[in-house]
């Protein structure tokens, strides 16, 4: 069962568009859910009228579904099928708010892409947006059913790099251990979500104040962070598939602007094929793995739509 009302019987959404895309989502979003585990999962649907690809997609920690639709039209203005989908515990899908773990998000992107692939068939493919990514790729890295994964980060949960900006190496780790302990006792003692990155290192092209504003004030918005979910965010977890042993072609999108993932630590990490680091290695005996670094000039969520 869908039903076409845009997801949404408040209006604030509408603030994130024009009132012409506001049109295009109404006239062309249904929506849908999904269970992963033990929560709904909101998902909302733009269907071409005849056989097409799908790209599968969800969003980063402070937005949600709705909220990316700039970046969900040109897929479907250019003859994809869009899925996408509300993390658990954010936006419109069921769970703690900000209290559910990147284990559980890994579990919800194998569910999304089941759905998919029973809904639409192949050819599927995956899109991260932004820290989703590093779950997109330990969910879906070598599934037979993804034809393609385009990510904007490639790290291993834990790796210092997905935390640099709280402080040095040394410093993370001890923070990491008191975040793990902390859990045991309290887990759904929460704190402010931007607490976690600032806002603006996010949200930093022309106008990106107003999107800002608009997330502090939308009620389906992240707004805190619960010790269950942060605890999880530097505890290290290798992925599924090592990356010299990733058979799925990836496209790589770094922004030389994203303070938050340095593009110069990812470029060198990614795209080097006789690089030093292991990383660099794996990408020259694996040449099937596609990693193409475009440099966003704009906004996160802008260079995202190139």
């Amino acid at each position: 069962m869908s039903c076409q009302d845009a997801g949404l019987a408040d209006e604030y959404w509408k603030q994130y568009v024009t009132p012409e895309e506001a049109q295009e989502i109404i006239a062309n979003r249904k929506t849908t859910m999904l269970v992963s585990g033990r929560y709904p999962i909101h998902v909302g649907l733009y269907l071409q009228n005849r056989a097409a690809p799908t790209v599968l997609m969800a969003h980063g920690l402070f937005v949600y579904g709705l909220t990316l639709a700039r970046l969900q039209l040109p897929f479907f203005r250019a003859g994809f099928n869009v899925v996408e989908w509300d993390l658990p515990g954010m936006g419109q899908s069921g769970g703690p708010r900000g209290g559910c773990t990147v284990v559980e998000y890994i579990r919800a992107w194998r569910d999304a892409l089941a759905f998919a692939h029973r809904r639409f068939g192949e050819p599927l493919y995956a899109l991260g947006v932004a820290e989703d990514a590093i779950t997109c790729y330990y969910a879906l890295a070598n599934s037979p059913r993804v034809k393609a994964l385009s990510v904007h980060t490639l790290l291993e949960l834990g790796d210092y790099e997905g935390m640099h900006w709280h402080g040095p190496e040394w410093w993370m780790r001890i923070v990491a251990t008191v975040l793990r302990l902390a859990n045991i006792v309290r887990p759904s003692f929460s704190r402010p979500s931007a607490s976690i990155v600032p806002l603006e290192w996010i949200f930093e092209g022309s106008g990106d104040k107003h999107v800002i504003d608009l997330l502090q004030h939308d009620p389906l918005s992240f707004k805190r962070v619960t010790l269950r979910m942060v605890s999880m965010l530097g505890r290290r977890l290798p992925a599924p598939v090592p990356y010299e042993a990733c058979q799925t072609p990836i496209q790589l999108i770094a922004s030389e602007n994203n303070c938050q993932r340095r593009q110069e630590l990812s470029a060198a990490g990614w795209s080097k094929g006789d690089g030093d680091s292991a990383r660099g290695r794996a990408v020259g005996v694996q040449p099937r793995v596609r990693r193409c670094i475009r440099r966003a000039r704009d906004s996160l969520v802008q260079g995202q739509r190139r």
